[in-house]
């Protein structure tokens, strides 16, 4: 495509029939004004042209034409740029004509057609405007030339003739100069806008897609933005409609920002709908601008955490490993070597079953420990509670040698609960071999199970044992790593079974309970609908 085919490109789109249609009704405003003065002209002297009949005809010939042409751009009749030609076409042809039965280019009349041709200039491409305009001087001079002819009395004016038609010239090609200007600077303004306009979509889509709830409040306390994250961490994902105000959110969100507001300090931790939410809010400008709140949810800040320490605590096990392991296992080597002499005591004997068992000690620590920093990815799947436990109380069973007693309790036919199976099995084994070592010795040990749901839908497993309970003062330490109250113990095996849970979304809470100790699952993606329904 060519330089004037891109112009015309331009010119064409840009172009709507609003223009046309104005046109017209300043074509017919001009031919009308010359009916009338003609009119009014009659027998008063004030306008004598040279050929009356002629310059009558050409005028009420303009005055039809333009009815005509004005009523083809309300239809939108033909295209609109043959319908912009013919129309500035016929102001030159009949103004021509006009100038000609007049009085001539001294007359004034020709001074009519800059309008038209300014018009060209800016509505059409520059081959057509200059066309017009190269058609108007020349019939400008022509019909000077004629009325030289005809009239051998007739004033005529080559010079200004001239000077019209470089001035139509000139007309043309400013006006064409001046609106393509414009229409460059329009493209550049439009070009930009949907850029803004993209970039604007672009964000609100990144916004919507981000793990961190964000809310930003004008000056007026209405809300301009609140993304999915938001509304899924205040608890309006199921709302008819969004909030709009900042009174429409939960009073805790709307208290703290007051407080910053007035105070500008760090937002404490707060609690919406049972999760515990850090806010942070920042002004976008002065004290008059959008206020942008984010919002994060502190469980998920602390499972960030918990990977962190997970992935250092993975490499303090390499470290042991390499460090320990060795060792000891030079020093289980060199005790059975020594067990097998001959000339040992009792006292001897004894000392070395004690560094026995303390490596066997050490060794299991250490495969605790690597099982914890080693254990595999989560396979989550949906399991019915009702079917699964009694398969794990199985299995649990047929690997113990002094298996407890189970029972279970509560409404188990439609719980289903999301979670790793393996997981979810080394969690519950955890759970009651702790119950089975700390279970009375008087009588065979009995472990109850215990499944409801509570006031937030979340499906409560508990594990209460028959044994003497925990005491109040160690419910806080007691899934610590390496915390034990036995002295075979590793103190890994709960902080194992918590960390498995907290994985996997659940949490464990250790209590106890009128039997003995209770240790709850709680677990808040459970579906306790009947999956037959």
């Amino acid at each position: 495509m060519n330089r004037d085919a891109r112009r015309a490109h331009v010119v064409h789109t840009g172009t709507t029939w609003r223009s046309a249609v104005t046109l017209s009704f300043y074509r017919s405003a001009i031919a009308f004004g010359l009916v009338a003065t003609l009119s009014a002209a009659d027998g008063h002297g004030l306008f004598a042209p040279d050929f009356p009949s002629l310059f009558r005809a050409v005028c009420l010939t303009y005055l039809a034409l333009a009815a005509c042409l004005a009523g083809a751009a309300l239809v939108h009749w033909p295209g609109l740029a043959v319908h912009l030609f013919v129309q500035i076409l016929v102001d030159v042809v009949m103004i021509v004509l006009a100038s000609f039965s007049g009085n001539g280019a001294s007359g004034g009349l020709a001074m009519l057609l800059l309008a038209p041709l300014a018009a060209a200039g800016i509505l059409l491409p520059s081959r057509l405007s200059g066309l017009l305009a190269a058609l108007a001087a020349l019939g400008l001079i022509g019909q000077e030339i004629l009325r030289h002819w005809q009239l051998a009395d007739a004033h005529t004016d080559f010079v200004q003739a001239g000077i019209l038609g470089a001035l139509y010239f000139a007309t043309v090609f400013v006006a064409y100069g001046l609106a393509r200007r414009i229409r460059v600077s329009d493209a550049s303004a439009a070009s930009h806008a949907s850029q803004a306009r993209d970039m604007a979509e672009l964000n609100r889509r990144i916004i919507d897609r981000m793990q961190t709830g964000a809310i930003v409040v004008d000056a007026n306390d209405r809300i301009q933005i609140l993304n999915h994250a938001a509304l899924e961490l205040l608890d309006y994902s199921d709302a008819e409609s969004p909030p709009a105000t900042l009174t429409d959110l939960p009073p805790t969100l709307t208290e703290t920002l007051a407080t910053w507001r007035s105070r500008h300090a760090i937002p404490p931790l707060i609690e919406v709908a049972g999760r515990p939410l850090q806010p942070q809010f920042s002004a976008l400008g002065g004290d008059e601008t959008p206020t942008l709140i984010f919002l994060d949810d502190a469980r998920r800040a602390s499972e960030q955490a918990q990977q962190m320490k997970l992935m250092s605590l993975g490499r303090l096990t390499a470290s042991i490993a390499h460090e320990i392991r060795n060792p000891l296992g030079a020093i289980s080597h060199a005790e059975q070597l020594l067990a097998e002499s001959p000339r040992l005591g009792a006292d001897d004997r004894r000392l070395l079953a004690m560094i026995h068992r303390h490596c066997q000690r050490i060794d299991r620590i250490i495969s605790d420990v690597l099982g914890l920093a080693r254990r595999s990815a989560q396979q989550p799947r949906i399991l019915e509670l009702a079917a699964w436990v009694p398969e794990m109380v199985a299995d649990y069973r047929e690997t113990r040698d002094d298996p407890p007693q189970f029972s279970q309790m509560g409404d188990w036919p439609f719980h289903r609960v999301r979670f790793d199976p393996s997981q979810l099995r080394q969690v519950l084994f955890s759970l009651w071999d702790n119950s089975n070592r700390h279970a009375r010795r008087d009588r065979a040990p009995r472990i109850e199970l215990r499944a409801h749901i509570d006031a937030n839908r979340n499906l409560v497993l508990d594990i209460v044992d028959d044994g003497p309970g925990i005491a109040p003062d160690l419910l806080d330490r007691i899934l610590e790593p390496f915390f034990t109250t036995a002295a075979d113990g590793t103190g890994l095996g709960l902080h194992i079974a918590r960390e498995l849970c907290e994985a996997n979304g659940a949490r464990l809470i250790p209590m106890n309970h009128a039997r003995g100790a209770c240790f709850r699952i709680l677990l808040p993606r459970t579906i306790d609908e009947d999956p037959n329904s």
